[in-house]
């Protein structure tokens, strides 16, 4: 029997604001990050399974294709809530939105998606 290794990977991603700053506060703008970051997965062919918003962190229990990149899911993923919060006017243009540094953890496990998965909904994601 040959072993295939899976086309896709889970992946969590925690994305924190520049020096903590408390920019996802207004219930609009995490609403609209959100959105904007379900649009961008789906644009790269990304399933975004849940996202948390909140104050000061962006979470993302997302499904990638394996060949993916770490570097190019958190880049792209920053860019879009950063422009969700530029284009909300809640952080001005030119002034740093998030801290260069991130979380990122590829899920081994169907166990550790659903952990993953139960967490995000109790701080306050959506699926």
């Amino acid at each position: 029997m040959d072993f295939k290794p899976p086309r896709t990977k889970w992946c969590h991603i925690t994305l924190s604001t520049y020096r903590r700053r408390q920019l996802f506060k207004i219930a609009a703008t995490a609403r609209f990050c959100e959105r904007l970051l379900r649009r961008a997965c789906k644009t790269h062919g990304w399933r975004a399974d849940a996202i948390a918003i909140r104050p000061d962190t962006v979470h993302v229990l997302l499904e990638v294709p394996r060949t993916t990149p770490r570097d190019a899911v958190v880049r792209r993923l920053r860019a879009a809530a950063a422009r969700a919060v530029r284009e909300h006017a809640v952080c001005p243009g030119g002034r740093r939105v998030f801290e260069t540094g991130h979380w990122f953890a590829v899920l081994p496990s169907p166990a550790g998606v659903a952990a993953v998965r139960r967490h995000l909904s109790r701080v306050g994601g959506s699926q």
